[in-house]
């Protein structure tokens, strides 16, 4: 029977497992008999029977010779592709021949069917336990126990991994599998297979101006070589260009950028990213010119698929020796310890308006989308999204050919899809404008207004509180126009978050983002994440406003809040705001006024008594109610839907707590 290198190799690992038998698990000899005559190592076994045990092991021990002397015609023949690879492997990662002996007998238990029916006829397994593995290996037990401990090169690089996670036996991991096997003509190659490709960029510092700390990225990763510990953080929304960054980097210092974990496929182990990110950094060592990037950082920082204590990835992010950057849209879940371990950390949001243009008018042109120069304005204005949903909306308006439309289309489906298949609603007609004759306040808003306009240093806030519906967001919007600033407005719901720190980083980004594109920034519902510091009973309640109050004294462009709940306001933030008005429900005439403006039509002043405690917004709801049942000219019915409204407000606001009547 002929047989190859690997064979041969197998029989030197199997005549070990032997020898280890002999000394340690006396009565393997029928299932070694079974083996040889099944795989016709020894032809004359068929049909024969034993009549006493010696006769027995008398057939073994010439099996076993036999197994031994075929081994030793292995170092007569050239070095077969797997030991190849082994001894390529074992160079790079700095194994020792030990290790390298345990790696290959794992590659034959996959690879070669002597050894693989060996290991099932006699063990009855399809893993290696650390007892075999030594056997193999040639040393005791355990020394090859204290090769497999967590931190050793055979797992923390991903060779071996634990056949499962409750037992203490081992096999090949399926990305050093498909390494092993492969057939590569040069060294350049065999470094490819474990490194994978590095990934291009093709956009420059420039594209990333709006990016404050470009310039200070840039020249870190250009001048890291011989640093260690250096990483840097990407971290913000999904889409905002993060990946696109690293891959600028990277391009900007001439250097390669390889991704981490991305190529891998098949079966993964729970640490296969974080073993692969060993593995990297080893092989990379002596490279001068490389960079590692690892997406997804929350695989690592805050995800069940990776187990491990929080002293390694500590010493990683300080000890790595090449640099490393990594992208996260989720930072809430890191431990700050983590954090504050990154050489630089940069924070991704959706792009400003200008940049917004320069990348709609970059992907319509790579698209071959014709659009004028106000079409592109009004894109960037339209959709305040990031830059990878732009670019997907070119690229599937190309594809089928479409236009604009097509591109608007698509963004309004994406983005129903990135609100959770909830329909995002736009800004129209239906907002209250503001009117001044429709307020009631205890400030002529006019003349705060022009004043306002006409200062020199815009840093003042003001605090609108008073009745639901009164006018209060439409006047914040109505001051940004006058003072020709753009707004950013915030919900309680856009800044309150469940999870400890995040509302306060959250708080602190709309501060920021306001200051750096020198806007109105507007809070409602400020009783949400302003309350009564005395009435909290969480402590991540007391650091939400302590937050706020931080920024509110440091912040220099215009601040306004809205809150239907003024008694509910932490004491300390009322003497923050530079202006404080009241707003209430319309006065008679006003009720008057705002008859003729919402339904063009008048009524007595007798009647409009019969309305104190309407507003604006209570118009605007009947205005709507009356166009649908088709009453909008009908002055009683409208009368008697306002009074409706009005009773429920009465109802419920005037209603007793508890059991007091």
């Amino acid at each position: 029977m002929e047989y190859n290198y690997e064979d041969y190799r197998s029989f030197l690992y199997i005549a070990r497992l032997i020898d280890d038998l002999e000394r340690k698990h006396r009565g393997y000899e029928e299932d070694l008999l079974r083996w040889s005559r099944r795989n016709g190592i020894r032809e004359n076994l068929w049909g024969k029977e034993f009549k006493s045990r010696k006769s027995m092991r008398q057939v073994c021990e010439r099996i076993y010779r036999k197994l031994k002397k075929m081994a030793l015609q292995s170092e007569r023949m050239p070095l077969g592709l797997v030991r190849q690879n082994i001894q390529y492997l074992g160079r790079l990662l700095s194994l020792s021949s030990q290790e390298q002996s345990m790696v290959e007998g794992s590659v034959l238990l996959r690879k070669n069917q002597y050894f693989h029916s060996f290991i099932n006829e006699c063990f009855n397994e399809e893993s290696l336990c650390p007892g075999r593995l030594a056997a193999m290996a040639g040393i005791k037990t355990e020394d090859a126990e204290a090769l497999l401990m967590e931190k050793s090169p055979l797992l923390q690089f991903g060779i071996l991994e634990k056949w499962r996670s409750f037992c203490n036996e081992y096999t090949l991991s399926h990305r050093i599998w498909e390494f092993l096997k492969g057939k590569y003509v040069e060294e350049k190659e065999l470094r490819n297979a474990l490194l994978g490709e590095p990934v291009k960029g093709t956009l420059r510092a420039a594209d990333f101006n709006y990016i404050k700390e470009t310039d200070l990225a840039v020249k870190l990763v250009k001048n890291a070589k011989g640093i260690t510990g250096l990483n840097i953080l990407l971290y913000g929304e999904p889409g905002t260009g993060k990946t696109s960054f690293a891959q600028m980097l990277a391009a900007s210092a001439r250097r390669d950028l390889y991704p981490v974990g991305e190529e891998d496929s098949g079966e993964r182990g729970r640490n296969y990213r974080l073993q692969a990110l060993h593995r990297k950094l080893e092989l990379l060592t002596r490279e001068a010119k490389s960079v590692l990037l690892f997406d997804e950082a929350e695989d690592l920082f805050s995800s069940r698929m990776t187990v491990c204590d929080k002293v390694e990835i500590s010493r990683l992010l300080e000890n790595n020796r090449s640099p490393v950057i990594w992208t996260t849209n989720n930072i809430h879940h890191m431990d700050p310890a983590f954090v504050r371990r990154f050489t630089l950390a940069v924070y991704f949001e959706q792009p400003p308006v200008e940049v917004r243009r320069k990348i709609w008018r970059q992907n319509l042109k790579k698209y071959h989308l014709p659009c004028s120069v106000s079409q592109i304005n009004a894109l960037a204005k339209e959709f305040p999204v990031p830059p990878s949903m732009i670019s997907g909306a070119a690229r599937a308006a190309s594809i089928v050919k479409g236009d604009l439309a097509t591109v608007r289309q698509h963004l309004h489906v994406m983005g129903q899809a990135m609100h959770g298949g909830q329909k995002v609603s736009k800004d129209n007609a239906k907002k209250t404008h503001f009117n001044p004759l429709l307020v009631q306040t205890d400030m002529d808003l006019n003349a705060l207004t022009q004043r306002l306009k006409g200062l020199e240093h815009r840093n003042f806030s003001l605090c609108l509180y008073g009745v639901s519906g009164t006018g209060k967001s439409a006047y914040a919007r109505y001051l940004a126009e006058e003072l020709g600033l753009q707004i950013i407005q915030q919900r309680a719901s856009d800044l309150i978050s469940p999870f400890v720190g995040a509302t306060e980083q959250r708080i602190a980004r709309a501060f920021a983002q306001a200051k750096e594109q020198q806007c109105v920034l507007v809070f409602d519902e400020a009783d949400s994440f302003l309350q009564d510091r005395a009435r909290a009973s969480h402590s991540w309640e007391i650091s939400a406003v302590n937050e706020m109050l931080t920024w509110m004294e440091e912040h220099t462009y215009p601040f306004i809040c809205t809150t239907n709940l003024m008694d509910s306001l932490d004491p300390a933030c009322l003497r923050r705001f530079s202006f404080k008005v009241r707003y209430d429900f319309l006065t008679a005439v006003q009720v008057e006024r705002a008859f003729r403006y919402f339904f063009d039509m008048s009524i007595s002043g007798q009647e409009a008594l019969t309305l104190p405690r309407v507003t604006p917004g209570d118009f605007a709801v009947v205005k709507n109610k009356a166009d649908i049942l088709g009453v909008g000219r009908k002055r009683e019915e409208l009368l008697r839907l306002l009074q409706q409204e009005q009773s429920l407000k009465i109802k419920y606001t005037e209603s007793r707590i508890g059991f007091c009547k």
